[in-house]
């Protein structure tokens, strides 16, 4: 179904404790010839266990499995960089669940009912350093991040030291647009939206694409400057 570009599939480990769906999410993966599912596992700790062994670019990973659990093994894996990207695929979007994957450094957040397309897109987005998950996810992570507020709060200083254009490209970070989704929103090329990219989480401070989105989610969805649309 994809294209072959001559270079080499992309790794994926799929953990899941439902041998039906471990099965089923292999075979959607098999369709794409630039992915290479390079093996399974039932638990967290199985999970573990595989990523040291095969090292994948990318770890599918469930959430509530017997013994360990999904985001404990996602976090061992990423601190002991056992894999690329994890990307948490489950049927829970749990507040408390989402925000932990993310702060553990989850490069998605994806639930089972999306079609086949998305899940091969969302791979191939996090292994450009995009963060990738359903509009309604990351609009639970704004609002969750978002304290109640009786009145307008300044906008953080981190802000001001933004342009006016930096500030339009990392909103739609927070809303979860890739660098192509971003130069067509705002007529740029898209090697001028990774300059942009680079330069605004140098100036932030942050490491990489993902805690740009959370800090967007949390102060831009009021920023006075609206000429940007969400994607549909």
């Amino acid at each position: 179904m994809s294209d072959s570009s001559g270079t080499a599939p992309i790794t994926v480990a799929i953990a899941d404790d439902q041998h039906l769906v471990r099965d089923g999410i292999a075979s959607v993966l098999a369709l794409y010839e630039d992915l290479e599912v390079v093996g399974t596992a039932a638990r967290g700790s199985e999970a573990i266990a595989l990523a040291r062994e095969r090292h994948p670019q990318v770890f599918l990973m469930d959430i509530r499995m017997p013994g360990m659990d999904g985001l404990t093994a996602a976090e061992t894996i990423l601190s002991e960089n056992l894999a690329g990207q994890v990307i948490i695929l489950t049927t829970f979007d749990d507040e408390e669940y989402v925000i932990r994957a993310i702060r553990l450094g989850a490069s998605g957040y994806l639930l089972k009912d999306l079609p086949p397309e998305e899940l091969y897109q969302a791979i191939l987005a996090v292994r450009r350093g995009v963060f990738w998950s359903s509009r309604e996810v990351m609009g639970k992570v704004g609002l969750i991040l978002s304290p109640p507020q009786s009145s307008p709060a300044a906008p953080p200083p981190e802000l001001e030291r933004l342009s006016l254009r930096e500030r339009q490209v990392l909103r739609l970070i927070g809303r979860g647009a890739t660098n192509g989704e971003i130069a067509r929103e705002l007529s740029l090329t898209e090697g001028t939206v990774k300059n942009y990219v680079s330069a605004l989480l140098d100036t932030l401070g942050f490491r990489d694409r993902v805690q740009a989105a959370l800090f967007a989610a949390r102060h831009l969805e009021d920023d006075p400057d609206r000429t940007i649309t969400r994607r549909s």
